[in-house]
């Protein structure tokens, strides 16, 4: 087993709840990194982060890896998956969500491309709520959000298991 790489830009707690789970994470700001065999990458890019662009990156660095992530976990938006309407993505993501939602969708179609083991989490806008549960694609999402730590639970559950492998899984509130 290698290091779980968490590239995140992000200001909230999230990377530091993973990383407290996970004690061989790294995190970094950047796909500015070496890979050593037996990584896996935790992508957790914001909404607005412009991830149509950033994984062209991730693509040049997956060609020039001496050693090629042995998994990629990415966390997503939700609708990516035929998993809300659009009146539900414009309550939870405002005007722009659509336009997030395109960027979301070729950034998730470019890591399947990769031909690696990966994981997209999709979820709901950060709340309060604690409770979290794990939807499959095609299976809508509730609620108004999910915590951080709800999410990093998640998180954690997929990096330290192959279950979820090959899939894109949503996480909403519980009801």
């Amino acid at each position: 087993m290698g290091r779980t790489v968490i590239v995140s830009r992000r200001h909230d707690q999230l990377s530091q709840m993973i990383m407290k789970q996970m004690p061989d994470a790294v995190a970094m700001t950047s796909f500015k990194i070496e890979f050593q065999q037996g990584d896996q990458l935790c992508w957790l890019p914001l909404l607005s982060d412009p991830v149509d662009e950033q994984v062209l990156e991730l693509a040049k660095l997956i060609d020039q890896s001496i050693f090629l992530p042995r998994k990629i976990v990415m966390l997503s938006m939700a609708g990516t998956a035929d998993d809300a309407d659009e009146a539900s993505l414009n309550q939870w993501y405002g005007k722009k969500a659509q336009e997030y939602l395109w960027a979301h969708q070729y950034a998730i179609k470019m890591v399947d491309e990769f031909e690696l083991p990966y994981t997209i989490i999709r979820a709901l806008p950060a709340t309060d709520n604690s409770h979290a549960t794990i939807t499959d694609e095609g299976q809508p999402l509730t609620g108004t959000g999910v915590s951080d730590s709800a999410l990093a639970d998640v998180i954690t559950k997929v990096l330290q298991s192959d279950r979820y492998n090959g899939k894109s899984i949503g996480v909403s509130t519980k009801e």
